[in-house]
């Protein structure tokens, strides 16, 4: 992987001057170092996962052993988590087969005609990415098979490593809801005060693994949310014309898989918070009012009722459906932005340095238009 990843920085160093050619090697890179971040993630953090996997894997088991009713609300999510699972692989490989068929077509059409030719080019390195001269020989399609087994391994530990934390968060959304289900109708056999007793227990288990999840996975989903809005941005802006069809099916395939890794995030952050919310509120319209609850019970209960639902935050945000907003805004702005740049580059070209500085006042002023900032930024542009 660290390999991999040298090789396409380097080779995005090399096409520096040609924007398109350089995001899409960027993007290789960032996906190498995003495989890297989670192997390294989850290798620090293995003791805590293997705890956790096992608190919350008997938590999920043991409501999935109750009755019938239970187990057809532990079951009702669980159809749309694998079709989003699966529809994101499907759309990674996909990316894949974009990138690496048609080297592989040309091999064996050379092979058809008893001829393993070296006429194609490497996906990735472009034949000139890496440290060394590749030889048009044998090994040259040893660096084919190398570039494909790395970014495959890539492509799968991305896939994986984000529908686990579905998985994750199927297993802790059913168990609540299990738990609001069992509050909310209890068993004519079954005593209200051991059962609030026993939930009360587990949703500070529950809360415990919590902490372990956002331990994990918060620095993981904000690093997705920063390279994969300037990344967009960057191939919006090389595919804008909208004259090369490869080039805008390889953006609109590429775009489609990151926007999709970003909003399974954000909508798995929401399933967790609503199911939370969906708890609290079990709690809240359930009997414990007219129950002979000890001290401790009455005020967990209390305490449950008064805290804000359970999120998952990506260090600076809650992970949920505004993050997802957040990133499509933040990827249209730094899209307008290279725009803005472009123009003042072709201002600078034709009317001089002074036009150009006017101009880039003026569009921050416009983009900051509100505000102190903008009136000491208007003040500055109207002398010119």
């Amino acid at each position: 992987m660290i390999m991999m990843t040298m090789v396409t920085l380097h080779t995005s160093y090399i096409h520096r001057h040609n924007m398109g050619n350089m995001m899409k090697n960027v993007g290789f890179a960032i996906t190498g170092l995003s495989a890297i971040l989670k192997v390294v993630s989850f290798t620090i953090n293995r003791g805590s996962l293997i705890n956790y996997h096992r608190i919350l894997n008997d938590l999920f088991e043991e409501e999935l052993m109750r009755n019938d009713k239970i187990r057809t609300i532990i079951f009702s999510s669980l159809h749309t988590m694998y079709i989003l699972t699966y529809g994101y692989f499907a759309l990674a490989t996909t990316l894949l087969l974009l990138y690496f068929a048609p080297s592989y077509l040309l091999i064996i059409r050379g092979l058809l005609h008893f001829h393993l030719s070296t006429n194609y080019t490497l996906p990735i390195s472009r034949g000139y990415g890496h440290f060394w001269t590749v030889p048009d020989n044998f090994l040259y399609h040893l660096h084919l098979v190398f570039e494909t087994t790395l970014t495959g391994l890539s492509g799968l530990m991305a896939c994986s490593v984000d529908s686990f934390f579905g998985f994750y968060v199927y297993q802790f959304t059913s168990t609540m809801r299990a738990m609001n289900f069992r509050l909310t109708n209890p068993l004519p056999t079954e005593k209200f005060l051991d059962l609030l007793r026993m939930c009360v227990a587990k949703h500070q288990r529950l809360l415990r693994c919590r902490d372990t999840l956002e331990h994990v996975y918060g620095p993981i989903v904000f690093w997705h949310i920063v390279t994969n809005a300037i990344l967009l941005c960057g191939l919006m802006y090389d595919a804008m014309p909208f004259s090369d069809f490869k080039r805008i099916s390889m953006f609109l395939t590429y775009a489609v898989v990151k926007f999709v890794q970003t909003f399974t995030y954000a909508w798995y952050g929401t399933v967790l918070t609503n199911a939370s919310e969906d708890f609290r509120n079990g709690i809240y319209f359930g009997e414990w009012f007219n129950s002979s609850l000890d001290h401790h019970v009455r005020t967990n209960v209390i305490l449950i009722m008064m805290q804000k639902p359970i999120t998952i935050n990506a260090i600076y945000s809650p992970v949920n459906i505004t993050i997802f907003t957040n990133f499509v805004n933040a990827t249209m702005s730094y899209f307008f932005l290279l725009q803005s740049i472009d123009e003042g580059l072709e201002t600078l070209h034709h009317d001089g340095r002074v036009a150009m500085i006017e101009f880039f006042l003026r569009r921050i002023v416009n983009h900051y238009s509100t505000g102190i900032l903008g009136e000491i930024l208007d003040s500055c542009v109207i002398p010119l």
